[in-house]
């Protein structure tokens, strides 16, 4: 089992400190559940706009077998960066730190979490199916195709309708 490094005490968010393939191996930690990966970062004004919704979406989703996985990319040599997230994050989750919405943050060097999520650009959003296999990719790598959280919504859907 992979070592697992989290940020924060038990009344705060906590960011859970991983590399690629240690969060390869976190995903298999959702058995039965379709998981929504929400890859962001602070620099990102998208990120930081949409991130509402996903929590909302979280609480309407949450009891049909949907895990909500936040994915933190920044520059890990920037601490402060990393509490900027983390006191975002707990702005987001005040009045329900614990609210089954999972947080990690990629510790690689960005260009190489880029690389190996095969990303252009953020927002993005993967959707692994209750096998762990990525079944939807919502990527903001096209300016003139951007994705939203109705797409998000229509993915899931689709996926309980079908048994996914």
């Amino acid at each position: 089992m992979c070592s697992i490094q989290s940020s924060k005490a038990d009344n705060a968010v906590a960011l859970q400190y991983v590399d690629y393939e240690q969060w390869t191996t976190q995903l298999a930690q959702y058995p039965d559940k379709i998981v929504v990966v929400d890859f962001w970062a602070t620099w990102c004004s998208s990120c930081l706009e949409r991130f509402p919704h996903m929590v909302t979406m979280n609480k309407n989703f949450q009891n049909k077998g949907i895990q909500f996985v936040s994915m933190l990319l920044e520059d890990p040599q920037e601490p402060e960066a990393i509490e900027r997230a983390e006191r975002f994050l707990n702005k987001q989750f005040t009045t329900e730190p614990n609210s089954g919405f999972d947080h990690y943050f990629m510790t690689e060097n960005l260009m190489i979490s880029f690389e190996k999520l095969d990303l252009i650009g953020i927002p993005a959003v993967f959707i692994y199916d209750r096998q762990g296999q990525l079944a939807h990719r919502l990527t903001g790598d096209n300016p003139n195709n951007q994705f939203s959280e109705q797409d998000i919504e229509n993915a899931l859907n689709q996926m309980l309708s079908n048994g996914q």
